[in-house]
Order: C-alpha cells, then structure tokens, then sequence
C-alpha cells in the first residue's frame, strides 16, 4: 500500500512538472507572437511558483499593460521577484527603473 502511494506521488508529480513546463513553453510563444493574454493566462500560475522567466514576462506586461491592466505596483512587484531569483534582464530593469521615473511611488 505505502508502495503504491509512492508510486502515485511521484507519478503526481511528475505530471505537475511537464503541465509547469508546457504553460511556461506555451507562454514563452504567445508572449513572442505577441498574444500578451495568453501569455499572461498561461505564465502568471508559473511565476506564482517562483519561475523567474515569467515572474519577468508577468511584470513587463504589468508595466506595459500588455494582456492584462497597467499596473505599474504588480509590474515593480514582479519584475523585483525575477531579479532577486537572478533573472538578468529584470536585474538591468530594476536598475533602470531605479534610476528612471518607472518605480512606483509608496504612497
């Protein structure tokens, strides 16, 4: 019994990592073919998982109102997360933004 439910566990698991994988992949390529809705759809559960591409691609699309509302607090918010996770890009974004008028105020 207690073999069985291993089995099922990793079974489980295993198939919550390729839906993880496919969402990120399908993301990924609505996001280049610029059908931000369903790159928003498809990247927010991942990057509410720690997925430091799409916590990045969630925050552009925050901050550019791309498939989803302006809002610059959950683009900062976002963009932050994939920066401290060591995304790159959102690493140089948050410079510019630090540096420019992007970051929103606390207020």
């Amino acid at each position: 019994m207690i073999r069985m439910l291993q089995i099922i566990a990793v079974v489980s698991l295993l198939t919550g990592c390729s839906i993880g994988a496919l969402n990120l992949r399908e993301g990924i390529q609505s996001f280049q073919a610029q059908d931000y809705r369903q790159a928003f759809i498809r990247l927010k559960p991942e990057a509410e998982k720690g997925q430091r591409d799409a916590q990045y691609a969630v925050g552009y699309m925050y901050y550019y109102g791309q498939g989803v509302t302006e809002d610059r607090r959950q683009a900062w918010y976002w963009i932050t997360a994939a920066a401290k996770a060591g995304q790159t890009d959102a690493q140089a974004a948050v410079k510019l933004l630090r540096e420019g008028a992007g970051r929103p105020s606390s207020g």
